[in-house]
């Protein structure tokens, strides 16, 4: 048996640029606590599956070095706006169960292109998501690991919830503490309460 989630998640990154139907928190939901994520982490936290304290190091398309939860995806699609509808969707999915989302489906949709080293291959990438946390869909061509160069391209949204600046002196394949509000910090709000 499920019990009631008694706080509302903010995804941040895929909603804000696809307002129509997809609101924002009013400021007095904020000022009730309303605990702010990406959609990875509202993904993470109503699968029931239990969040990542530690990564992997790797390095970003932007060269530097970045602390990744270990097994991570993207999904990938054959076009923009597959990528961009699929997302859109998976937000309308968590607001239905009553998750609040501000990310936007434009800044998590990128092009295979940015990440050359990666092989992606030409198709469309969506957020990176936690181990485990895949949603079922028809547009979703694939789902590809994150390989160092696949993700964190210059111009690109860096998922902070999901993705950690690494520690001074890190080098590519060692683990390391993830700071982004899943491990030891709980700044996201999932620190304690998402169980699996």
């Amino acid at each position: 048996m499920k019990s009631a989630r008694s706080t509302r998640l903010t995804l941040s990154g895929i909603a804000a640029g696809q307002r129509a139907g997809l609101a924002r928190p009013s400021r007095a939901a904020v000022q009730r606590g309303v605990a702010v994520a990406s959609i990875a982490g509202a993904v993470l936290a109503l699968s029931g599956c239990a969040p990542t304290d530690e990564g992997i190091v790797l390095e970003g398309a932007d060269g530097e070095k970045y602390v990744v939860p270990q097994n991570a995806e993207r999904p990938m699609y054959d076009s923009k706006e597959d990528c961009i509808a699929d997302v859109t969707e998976q937000i309308a999915v968590l607001q239905r169960q009553g998750e609040d989302i501000v990310d936007t489906p434009e800044e998590l949709c990128e092009p295979s292109s940015r990440y050359p080293t990666a092989h992606y291959s030409g198709l469309w990438l969506g957020p990176l998501l936690f181990a485990g946390s895949r949603w079922a869909s028809p547009r979703v061509s694939g789902w590809a690991p994150v390989p160092s160069g696949g993700f964190a391209a210059p111009g690109s949204k860096i998922q902070s919830d999901v993705v950690s600046p690494a520690p001074a002196g890190a080098k590519a394949g060692d683990r390391a503490p993830l700071k982004g509000g899943f491990g030891g910090s709980g700044k996201s709000g999932f620190g304690s309460s998402a169980g699996g």
